[in-house]
């Protein structure tokens, strides 16, 4: 006789799964995780919506050889992007470009520059460079690019015999600070090529002197090696209330404030290896990449003070969807707002994608999702509360470099918007994607894709908004249903899917298990006239066995395309067995 099972997945608040997890349907992330999260966003509340569209802002010729990407926060109403290529800095407000400087800073040297940043003027080190500053000078488009003015720099004698007078410390031919950060009025440099592991702190409120004397005053400069049973080379610097040095030998924190002479040290907390990358504060942790044995980039860790042991403990958080993190390359935090109370972590992969991190502690809430373009996303900064992304596009068999913003009102990739006040078909503007076929969206209506021929396209008939760019598909999959019988479990068992009942919100289209889902119909609207999203339950039965593998089991997928919106609050569903 066979038996009818209702099951029902209330949220995605632990995001997309490690395959290794479809067996452990003994932990609570198994029933409100996914098998695949695909461009698609998680939110605080526990759905998931379709990501919005990536708006073309500049293209980067210069990237060619590569680029770095940067936030630069004047106030809270002038940010501007820094995108620092091959000897150029060029500056971006808004989507503009302001202007462009000279700097020393090659190529090769770009994956290692390290910033801080205050008021109108930016810090940039890297250990082959003498430190240096951008600075605005009064207008969006006046900035300039010098030598950090240093003074008293700290001596040290690097041969050790006394013989030799004390030298520099920092100098083309001993290296210079590879880390930066701002802390409490000082401005401290942390590891160098010849004294990897040391941490120099300014003069309080002289960012630019290292002056000490005999004496000792607590506003002097500061000065502290990292002692260990190995090598704790300072990769990054950072702060909250607790001083944090991320080290290739492990954590080491500083807790006392304010900082002294005498009391400036580090006690080791993990032996952790952190990786070369930015770490970033994300729920109120700081967040950074562990290096692996093999040199690459492997998990993610949060500090977590653990009030029993008086330490920072390292918790891991790509433990659930390990296959997601893929050689982390950068990662930067885009923290909620009045219309988006998410937390989002991006964190670009080796590979192009981004993997993206929801967070909310006070709910309990860690989920990842996966996104992916027709391209390779490169490096990510969030400037305000806009994540731009650096993106290698193959186009007209060559590659082209872009800056794209994540903008939640497109629809589509390196997409533009064009708006007329009389409807036409031509439309200009396009050059960026010369060669390609587009999808359009006109006055709110999906028009089908389109050859761009010299910078310009055709549409079917005359509109008067117009959005062009590269579509991508988004996927949901549950992971295997699951439900508890009498006599065992599905789990190894003949058993399929009867019906599904989605709840979603503000939807246009998708198919379930490739089953195309009616959302409307045309009734008294007119032909081209765009449709209303739909907000409900939409149930969908299945004939057949589909999906009812031993060896798998049975999962609920959802697609659909990116030229209309889509979220996804819960999925219920009846299994035959």
């Amino acid at each position: 006789m066979t038996a009818r099972i209702p099951t029902q997945q209330y949220s995605f608040t632990s995001g997309m799964l490690d395959d290794a997890l479809e067996a452990r349907t003994d932990i609570r992330a198994y029933y409100s995780g996914a098998r695949q999260i695909l461009n698609m966003l998680s939110l605080p509340q526990g759905g998931v919506t379709m990501r919005g569209g990536l708006a073309h802002v500049a293209e980067i010729p210069q990237a060619t050889r590569g680029a770095k990407l940067a936030p630069f926060a004047f106030s809270t109403e002038q940010d501007y992007l820094i995108v620092f290529t091959h000897n150029r800095l060029h500056i971006f407000r808004d989507g503009i470009r302001q202007t462009t400087k000279i700097t020393p800073w090659t190529a090769d040297h770009l994956p290692h520059i390290d910033w801080t940043q205050s008021l109108d003027t930016m810090i940039v080190v890297h250990p082959d460079v003498q430190p240096h500053r951008v600075m605005r000078q009064g207008r969006h488009d006046r900035w300039a690019v010098s030598p950090l003015p240093l003074q008293q720099i700290p001596k040290y004698d690097f041969d050790g015999d006394g013989k030799d007078e004390a030298e520099n410390t920092w100098s083309s031919s001993r290296g210079w600070p590879r880390s930066v950060f701002l802390r409490e009025g000082r401005l401290y440099f942390g590891g160098s090529r010849s004294r990897p592991q040391t941490i120099w702190g300014s003069e309080s409120n002289g960012f630019f002197s290292f002056r000490t004397t005999d004496d000792g005053f607590d506003d002097e400069a500061v000065e502290a090696s990292l002692d260990g049973d190995r090598v704790s080379a300072v990769e990054q610097l950072y702060a909250l209330d607790d001083f944090f040095a991320f080290t290739s030998g492990g954590l080491f924190v500083h807790n006392q404030s304010p900082t002294t002479p005498k009391n400036f040290y580090f006690s080791r907390q993990s032996e952790l290896p952190a990786a070369n990358i930015r770490p970033v504060e994300l729920d109120g942790s700081v967040v950074f990449i562990r290096r692996g044995k093999d040199g690459h980039h492997q998990s993610l860790h949060e500090l977590v003070y653990d009030d029993s042991r008086r330490i920072y403990a390292t918790q891991d958080l790509g433990l659930l969807a390990a296959t997601l993190l893929r050689s982390p390359v950068s990662m930067a935090v885009r923290l909620g707002n009045e219309s988006d109370s998410a937390n989002h972590l991006f964190v670009i992969n080796g590979d192009g994608t981004i993997a993206v991190l929801n967070s909310r502690k006070s709910q309990q809430i860690t989920g990842w999702t996966l996104l992916q373009t027709q391209g390779h996303v490169l490096d990510c900064a969030v400037v305000g509360n806009t994540a731009y992304f650096l993106v290698k596009r193959r186009l007209n068999d060559r590659d082209q470099y872009y800056i794209e913003k994540l903008d939640p009102t497109y629809h589509f990739d390196a997409s533009i918007k064009q708006s007329v006040s009389t409807p036409q078909s031509h439309w200009w503007g396009l050059m960026h994607l010369n060669g390609h076929n587009l999808a359009l969206n006109g006055d709110g209506v999906y028009l089908g894709t389109q050859k761009v021929h010299n910078g310009r396209i055709i549409t079917p008939y005359p509109v008067k908004t117009l959005e062009a760019g590269l579509p991508f598909d988004w996927a949901v999959e549950t992971m295997p249903v699951e439900a508890q019988l009498a006599d065992g479990t599905l789990i190894g068992n003949r058993h399929r899917i009867v019906k599904a009942t989605i709840r979603v919100q503000n939807t246009h289209a998708m198919a379930v298990n490739g089953h195309r889902m009616a959302f409307s119909d045309f009734g008294d609207k007119k032909m081209g006239a765009a449709s209303t999203p739909f907000t409900g339950l939409k149930t969908m039965r299945f004939l057949g066995w589909s999906g009812g593998r031993k060896e798998t089991g049975a999962t609920i997928r959802m697609t659909g395309q990116s030229s209309g919106p889509a979220t996804i609050l819960s999925v219920t569903a009846e299994i035959a067995s």
